[in-house]
Formats: structure tokens, sequence, C-alpha cells
């Protein structure tokens, strides 16, 4: 996805490699989620699928709900997170769009794994949905200050944290390089790969030069921050927690992992967005609308000029302190659960962990989603997408 800048392929000599993949993941689902471990033997309680969510459900016949960090369901309010639409009439259409095209490349697998594994009719073009029933219930994991709640039926409830500082003991020498009169700006791009990482670790010294400021390089995948000489104003990091991190910077440039996005946004650091592929775009933008930062920079584009200019327009914090005080009225486990709660269906019926033969009467999509309850256990699929 990184090379392609999104999911579909751009040579055929790919494609085989990625259906390969999706295969594994597909045929993978109904053992992780109704069998013990292989490894340890614990007893499952629950597991993050993907791909084939909804079919397990149906053939588990237990309810589903899904959290996602980013937006997949259908709403006019922006479009999908993997198109490259433009026009706000077409943002609704951009989601059918997507879940056509990916259809089309994984249809011929997910209707194997249904009959040969699932033991369910195949899905087809006359059933009304691809992936997911309009009427799932859906929560964001993100802030409803940033991404305000569509008119569909999904629930906003918050960034999640996972509060990493608290176990972090950071090394003496980055400790009294924090010690500084002015806090640094952090420039990162996690574990995304770079294709010309000693070109960009020069634009960004350069940038950081011509600006005054001092910077924390987060090396990452990418090996960002080979430097001929040491520099008194760069520090070189390997790995640190953000929550720990980010509260000690001014500004972070990164390239809009969800999780990173969050971390920064919560300490009002003013973001700048290195866009590579997939959702990044649409966050860098929802960051820009809000005032929190500049227009996002793909990372072709990525220049000595544009970073000089993020920098500038970032010493103006005033935006993004307003939303981390906003950000503090927020409690996203709270959220996330009053959402379970207000969509957990009611009414018990008796079901079976057993997949149902295909030669049974094929239930409905509402009776699958809507209405089928349990006694014993409870199947939560939680889907987290960090890059």
């Amino acid at each position: 996805m990184v090379e392609n800048k999104g999911f579909l392929p751009s040579a055929p000599s790919e494609i085989p490699i990625q259906r390969q993949q999706i295969r594994d993941i597909v045929f993978s689902l109904l053992p992780a989620c109704k069998d013990p471990d292989p490894d340890t033997n614990i007893p499952f309680k629950e597991d993050p699928p993907a791909y084939g969510h909804t079919h397990i459900a149906e053939a588990l016949e237990v309810p589903i709900h899904i959290f996602f960090t980013m937006p997949w369901m259908p709403t006019s309010e922006f479009p999908h997170p993997l198109s490259r639409v433009k026009q706000p009439v077409a943002y609704k259409l951009s989601y059918q769009i997507v879940d056509s095209m990916i259809w089309l490349g994984i249809r011929d697998i997910i209707n194997e794994y249904r009959k040969k594994k699932l033991k369910l009719r195949p899905v087809t073009y006359l059933s009304g949905y691809y992936s997911s029933p309009p009427d799932l219930p859906y929560g964001y994991m993100g802030s409803p200050h940033l991404v305000p709640k569509p008119k569909a039926k999904i629930d906003v409830v918050g960034f999640c944290f996972l509060n990493l500082a608290s176990n972090y003991e950071p090394a003496d020498s980055l400790v009294e390089w924090l010690e500084g009169d002015d806090p640094p700006i952090y420039i990162g791009f996690g574990s995304l790969p770079l294709q010309e990482p000693e070109k960009m670790t020069h634009i960004i010294v350069r940038a950081l030069e011509e600006t005054g400021q001092r910077g924390i390089i987060n090396k990452g995948w990418g090996d960002l921050g080979n430097l001929a000489e040491s520099k008194e104003s760069v520090y070189l990091l390997d790995n640190c927690p953000h929550d720990w991190l980010f509260s000690r910077c001014k500004a972070v440039v990164h390239h809009c992992g969800a999780g990173t996005t969050a971390a920064g946004l919560k300490v009002g650091c003013p973001t700048t967005i290195v866009s590579f592929f997939g959702d990044q775009p649409l966050w860098g933008e929802r960051v820009h609308a809000k005032g929190l930062g500049p227009a996002p920079i793909p990372v072709d584009e990525f220049s000595l000029e544009k970073l000089v200019d993020a920098i500038y327009f970032m010493l103006d914090p005033k935006r993004a302190v307003e939303l981390a005080k906003a950000m503090e009225e927020e409690d996203w486990v709270q959220g996330a659960v009053n959402a379970f709660y207000k969509h957990f269906p009611r009414k018990k019926l008796e079901t079976s962990s057993e997949p149902k033969s295909a030669h049974s009467k094929f239930p409905s999509i509402k009776c699958c989603f809507a209405c089928h309850s349990f006694s014993t256990d409870i199947y939560i699929y939680i889907y987290v997408y960090s890059p």
C-alpha cells in the first residue's frame, strides 16, 4: 500500500501476491474466533479478524459491532479514506466505489471461504452488500472535535490511548537534551519505508536551521537521521512513547497514523502531516481544516520550502491548544462502552457456536446482524489500523 499509495496494486505482478495474503488472512479467521490459541492453548475470548468479519458473525450467529480508527461506513460528511474524491457531492458514492473495487478483487476468495469453511451460501451481487451490511453498528475511534459525527448509524467515541508513558524510562541523554530552553519539533515517520532517507534528513536539518528550531528526528524504519556529523540542535531517537515525548515538544511532523495524530493533538501540538497512503491524506485534510497545521505535504512533494513554511505555521499553537482542552472532556473508554450497549441486541435467541450447514435455511441479513444474541459468550470485533 505504501508503494502504490493505496489499496489497489500498481502492477499486475503484485495482484497474486496481495490475493494470497488476503486469502491467508480470511482462512485463518474461523479458528481465531472459536479455537484455543495454538501455542498457549488458552481458550478464545476475543480477537480482531479482518475482511471476513461479517461472514464469521453470520456463521457463528452472533452480533457484530465494529470499532475502527478510520471512517469506513458511507457518509456524505467526507469521502472514503482510500479514495481521492474532492467533490462533496460524490463523498457517499466513493464508499460504494471503493468497496466494489475491493470486492471485485477478492469475491472468489470470500465465497470459497464461505462455502468450504463456514458452510454458507456465496454472496452475490444481488445481496445488496459486499463487505458490511448497511445497518451495522459502527464506532469511530477518533475525536468528534476533529471528525464530527456523521448522520449515519455511527458513534464517534474519541481517540484511544494506551498511556505508555507511565512505564517508560527515558535515556539520560534524552532527558538532558530536552532540558534546553526551547522545546523541540518532533519529526518522524514510524514504520513507513523511505525511498531517499538521506535526502529527507538533509531537508529536515536545513529546515530546522533556517527556522532556528531544535528538532528530534525519529529514525524509524525509514532510516532517517544519518548525519555526517552530529549537531547540538538535533537529537536522533530510536523509539519513544509518543504520549511521553510529545508533551515535551512544541510541534510534530509525521505521517498521520491515527495513534500518532491523537498523541500530538492531545497535548496541544500543532501538526504537519506528510502523507504516504491510505487514510493519511484524509486525516491531514481534517487537521488542516481545523487550523491545527498547514496543508498536508504528500511525501512525493516533500521539500525544504514546504517544510520551512510548515514550521513557521506551527509556531502559533493557539488552535491546537484549544482542541487539546476540548479533548480533555472526552472519555473514549466510556464512549466505546456506551456505544456498545446502545446497539447491543436485547432480544435473546438460542444460538450455536458451530457454523451452519449450507443446506439449512439461509437467514436474512437483518436476522443475522440485528437480532441474534447469545447466553454465554460475547464476540466483539475491533479493528486496529496503525501503519
